[in-house]
């Protein structure tokens, strides 16, 4: 499947980087400090373009701003998530265009201009990798998600080695309870196709490392579904009709999830929630409201005896970047079954996962007593991200 933990010569990694000179195109990402002090540590000589795009197809004053700024001269055009503006810019002017995507869904990479040969595209998941490809998309490739662990070692250390934990059972993310849960909001489909999509919506809740909706959801069910539902990303971009009406299903079997098993953990523990809207009332947690990605977020990892991660079932078999971003802090993570887990992780050594909600209740209630083994695996699961997951070990992969 994905080769893990990748040791790559280091005179080869020098004898690249000595020459590269990135522009970084910031769009307002969390990843952009650490993954720049890592770019620079590595050897890179990274410059920033920060200017707002208004249209990811065309826009006249983005592309006259870059192209002056390209005449410094540089080597290749970077970005998180991918820009089909970017990657016209970089075909005019002979440049590789490097597009590491952390975003599920992400529909950008719908675009036509995904097979221009510029592109050196990175994607997290898999099984997406793989759908494009057996598309006849050749310039998309698979590369994890990474996490800056020095500057969260900095950080989360101290808390780690003192053991000093201010919260029991912690999830951090969102819960899709509000106008983003488009699902809820067609209310005027026929019941046979309603009656449909909510069997599968049932029938996917129970089961974990296998997506229904692809194998469900086809040209006929779609064709049906375009009827009643406006699914078509505009002008420039591939009919992707299909896929759109599957992460629609799929966003609310996580919303389903995240909120019956958020429930199940309060009802149980003490659960503090960290997320941009308060849950529904009959949750039962310490709500903490958003936290910052950067300085809040590794130290509630770190001081947290358990961690819950419930990937969105957009991701077919990747590894979130909450995952890396907990490893990375040294926190426990008690997640989800993804189908990646096997390429980096032994289950019960430095990372473990649930396979039902009774499951996660039960191995909830046994790592909060068990605390050396508890720790025991989250120090392995450091140790995966600082070997597997840190831009120092991915970028030179990318670049190389």
């Amino acid at each position: 499947m994905v080769a893990g933990i990748i040791v790559l010569d280091a005179n080869k990694i020098q004898s690249r980087i000595s020459a590269m000179k990135i522009l970084y195109y910031y769009w307002g990402e969390n990843s952009k400090e650490d993954c720049i002090e890592c770019m620079e540590a590595l050897g890179y000589k990274v410059s920033v373009f920060a200017m707002h795009m208004k249209n990811y197809v065309s826009d006249p004053h983005f592309i006259e701003a870059i192209n002056a700024k390209l005449k410094e001269g540089f080597d290749c055009l970077f970005s998180f998530d991918y820009f089909p503006l970017l990657s016209e810019v970089a075909m005019d002017s002979g440049l590789p265009y490097i597009s590491w995507v952390y975003d599920s869904p992400h529909y950008t990479l719908e675009s036509v201009t995904l097979n221009n040969p510029c592109n050196h595209v990175y994607l997290f998941d898999y099984g997406l990798t793989e759908q494009y490809r057996n598309e006849g998309c050749n310039t998309v490739e698979y590369m994890p998600l990474a996490c800056n662990t020095k500057r969260l070692d900095r950080i989360c250390s101290p808390i780690i080695s003192s053991s000093s934990y201010k919260h029991e059972v912690t999830f951090l993310g969102n819960l899709y309870n509000d106008e983003n849960n488009f699902y809820d909001q067609i209310n005027y489909l026929p019941a046979y196709l309603k009656g449909y999509f909510d069997a599968i919506i049932a029938s996917q809740s129970h089961v974990y490392g296998y997506d229904l909706s692809a194998q469900l959801i086809n040209d006929e069910i779609s064709a049906e579904t375009a009827r009643y539902v406006q699914a078509d990303l505009g002008g420039g971009f591939r009919s992707a009709r299909n896929e759109i009406l599957r992460n629609m299903l799929r966003k609310k079997v996580t919303v389903n999830e995240r909120h019956d098993l958020i429930k199940r953990l309060g009802d149980n523990f003490s659960v503090d929630l960290y997320a941009p809207v308060k849950p529904t009332a009959d949750i039962h947690v310490s709500f903490k409201g958003y936290a910052d990605y950067r300085d809040q977020m590794p130290i509630i990892f770190a001081s947290s005896k358990i961690n819950i991660n419930i990937t969105l079932r957009s991701i077919l078999t990747g590894i979130p970047l909450r995952i890396v971003d907990i490893l990375g802090a040294g926190g426990f993570v008690l997640s989800n079954y993804q189908a990646e887990f096997a390429e980096y992780f032994a289950y019960g050594e430095s990372i473990v996962w649930f396979d039902s909600p009774e499951d996660l209740i039960e191995k909830c209630a046994y790592f909060l007593v068990h605390d050396e083994e508890r720790e025991t695996i989250a120090r392995r699961g450091h140790d995966i991200a600082v070997k597997a997951f840190d831009y120092a070990v991915l970028l030179p992969r990318i670049f190389i």
